[in-house]
């Protein structure tokens, strides 16, 4: 396992002055940064573990103008370095910087008291007791604390031991509490530049999973696909990139200018949402809500921010967020919101929903966002999108614990189940034609990875048919796959109707052969006197006689004729061959109900 840790802490406080000593390494890369001795931009080193594995340093830039480097530097951080010079102490920005690793919920900090060389016994103890007094009223809990000097290299051996020893112990936390769902492979875009002989590069720190050479990616919210050229880890060509680590990405596919930062690379199009259109549930409690209805501020999360108009609903800690441009998010990421056009921290929260919501969901989904727990996991996420829309996509782990239908990576409710193929079962009825899932999808409004399941599940359960990439009601596979004499006779089959095709009166040859096919295949239903209808026609005859039927409930000869209208020549046939497929039983004269038309669309 990799990590990468990183500073945070007013400017000037020596950051990195102590990475250079952590490392080796001087962060500064900007000729600015090098002039005026500030680091700008995020800087970037590494060292080794006690056990050989690199650990990656994220110099993040002190100065309340770059706030927002501070966030793209964060966010994706296994433990922070709280450095307070010992000559200055507390400052503005450290009280600014705290508030931002607050708001993006790490809590692996360890407090570091820097430049102890220029200070007394007496300093240095109250420059600590201060430090510590802010960090429990700002963040809640009091960090470990360190004392150090990078002029000196006093105590920087066993700063390098205490972060090899949190690191381990956040990687024994993290077998405990691992949430697989929110585990998706991904990488948020830092830097961009061209390297001769590769093209296109990108850095970055990679999380939630792997990504190797050879390997096609999602860059979004562009949607590009894109292909891993080379990968280079901490000044090593790798084969596969490990979780969490500093990247560097060769792409093949796309050109520099058409990169940005704040760009997610991710391993799949499902990975995450892309959408400008954000619910945030804000942190109240940590800072002073100062956000008005329709005011612009600016968004930032992982290394992405742009502006966007904020809407709060009125009495909650909810708030709408309309982004200027789209990005690429993910459920329960930490974002924050800083003023438009200045440094202050507004306030900060979780994303709990991404897209827009049609209007007639919105008063429901508000009610559940304002009840889901304030520590919520990927299966509340679940239940969220079952209680509203009737399915979600399950969570590698995620117990079914209420009996939802399964298929695919998707869990559906039974009434969303029911109601969706009835919607299907008359979209075909109506256009008498082959649909594809992207068709269907775009015809019930369903998004097409949730509606690909369910139309696997019913097709296994017999209930339409798939050639290729277009589904149609019934077994077997689509009438343009049938042979010309099969055609012909499925012709007439429906030219019968009620009548039925009986296909001793037809003189077609190999006749036989083929009706045993249409058969098998689930185009036609054979009943008694080598009678056949078309299998749509005798599912309608089924749900005619069968609608509004209770198991047990009993119906005569006589109420099936009324209901479908054929005579007894065919009904006696159709009432067998429905005993045959296991709706009813005879008993006497009468038929008694085995199962409904509901249960078997279910």
């Amino acid at each position: 396992m990799s990590y990468v840790v990183g500073t945070a802490g007013h400017v000037d406080h020596g950051k990195s002055a102590l990475i250079k000593a952590l490392t080796g390494i001087d962060t500064a890369h900007l000729p600015q940064e090098k002039k005026r001795g500030m680091t700008i931009d995020l800087g970037f080193a590494f060292f080794n573990h006690n056990d050989g594995t690199p650990i990656g340093v994220i110099d993040v830039p002190g100065h309340e103008r770059f706030i927002r480097n501070m966030v793209a530097g964060v966010w994706s951080l296994d433990m922070v370095l709280f450095v307070v010079a010992a000559d200055e102490g507390w400052m503005q920005m450290s009280t600014d910087h705290l508030k931002v690793i607050a708001s993006m919920g790490i809590e692996n900090v360890t407090l570091v008291i820097s430049k102890a060389d220029l200070v007394d016994a007496d300093m240095l103890a109250m420059v600590e007791e201060e430090a510590l007094e802010q960090f429990l009223e700002i963040a809640g809990f009091i960090p470990d604390s360190l004392v150090v000097s990078s002029h000196t290299q006093t105590g920087i051996e066993n700063l390098r031991q205490h972060i090899c020893r949190q690191l381990d112990n956040k990687a024994e936390n993290a077998e405990l509490t691992f949430d697989t769902h929110q585990q998706q492979a991904h990488l948020y875009i830092d830097r961009i530049f061209t390297v001769n002989g590769l093209g296109t590069t990108v850095t970055g720190s990679l999380c939630g999973g792997k990504f190797q050479v050879g390997q096609k990616l999602t860059l979004q919210p562009s949607g590009e696909k894109v292909q891993v050229k080379s990968l280079q880890s901490y000044h090593k060509n790798i084969d596969l990139a490990e979780p969490v680590s500093r990247v560097a990405i060769a792409l093949k596919g796309v050109k520099k200018k058409d990169v940005e930062r704040g760009f997610c690379l991710t391993d799949s199009t499902e990975a995450g949402f892309v959408t400008n259109d954000l619910i945030v549930r804000l942190d109240s409690l940590l800072f002073e809500n100062k956000c008005r209805n329709n005011s612009e501020v600016e968004v930032a999360f992982g290394t992405f921010n742009c502006l966007a108009k904020i809407f709060v609903f009125k009495g909650t800690n909810l708030a709408r967020l309309r982004l200027n441009e789209p990005a690429c998010c993910f459920w329960n990421q930490r974002a924050l919101l800083i003023q438009h056009g200045g440094s202050q921290i507004l306030n900060c929260g979780a994303i709990v929903w991404c897209g827009p919501v049609i209007k007639q969901h919105r008063a429901k989904l508000y009610d559940l966002l304002i009840a889901m727990p304030e520590h919520p996991s990927w299966e509340d996420y679940v239940m969220l999108n079952m209680s509203l829309y009737g399915y979600a996509k399950r969570g590698q782990d995620d117990q079914n614990e209420f009996g939802y239908l399964e298929s695919q990576d998707w869990l559906f409710t039974e009434e969303f189940t029911t109601n969706t193929f009835k919607q299907i079962e008359a979209i075909f009825n109506q256009e008498h034609i082959d649909l594809s899932a992207n068709e269907l999808s775009s015809k019930l409004h369903i998004p097409v990875n949730a509606l690909s399941a369910l139309l696997e599940h019913f097709t296994g359960k017999g209930k339409l048919r798939q050639a290729g990439e277009l589904f149609s009601l019934g077994t077997g596979r689509s009438e343009a796959q049938l042979s010309p004499i099969a055609k012909q006779i499925l012709t007439k089959m429906n030219h019968a109707g009620k009548q039925g095709y009986e296909a001793e009166k037809e003189k077609i040859p190999g006749a036989q052969k083929e009706l045993r096919n249409l058969v098998r295949l689930g185009f036609a239903i054979p009943l008694e006197g080598k009678i056949y209808y078309e299998k749509s026609l005798y599912d309608q005859l089924v749900i005619e006689i069968m609608q509004g039927h209770a198991v047990n409930d009993r119906f005569t000869i006589s109420d099936a004729k009324d209901r479908t209208g054929l005579s007894r020549k065919y009904m006696i046939p159709l009432l067998n061959r429905m005993e045959l497929d296991g709706w009813i039983k005879r008993i006497d004269n009468d038929r008694l109900v085995l199962k409904t038309i509901e249960s078997e669309i279910a």
